[in-house]
């Protein structure tokens, strides 16, 4: 019976063969056996979040292209601003979301105290 390789598995051989490394050091940067490489590429191993950010971190590996088969497969220093700044607007928008929602609090209040006083 012929085994099936996933393509998570196909992407994480072919981003080692990319960076022009043996199984044997791509195992070390993970902090893995050259086995455990082996497994991985022939699908008899899961890769975990953990691994991939390995990858991210010290290689660039991008996400994306790992986990969707899109996009570039590493991440350029123009990727990466535009995640900050990205990660940086949305933060900002939770931010002034809160201040109108505690904004908006005090407007009504001011208009229950205002209609309130009106009746007495």
């Amino acid at each position: 019976m012929k085994k099936i390789i996933t393509d998570e598995a196909k992407r994480f051989k072919s981003f080692r063969r990319a960076e022009n490394l043996t199984q044997s050091e791509f195992g070390e940067l993970l902090g893995k056996t050259e086995s455990w490489v082996s497994r991985a590429e022939n699908g008899d191993r899961t890769i975990s979040i953990d691994d991939l950010k390995v990858l991210n971190s010290k290689l660039g590996m991008s996400f994306d292209w790992f986990i969707n088969g899109t996009g570039k497969m590493k991440v350029t220093k123009k990727d990466e601003n535009l995640l900050t700044t990205t990660t940086d607007i949305k933060n900002e928008i939770k931010l002034i979301t809160a201040k109108m929602d505690q904004q908006d609090k005090v407007l009504k209040k001011l208009v229950r105290d205002f209609y309130n006083t009106e009746r007495n």
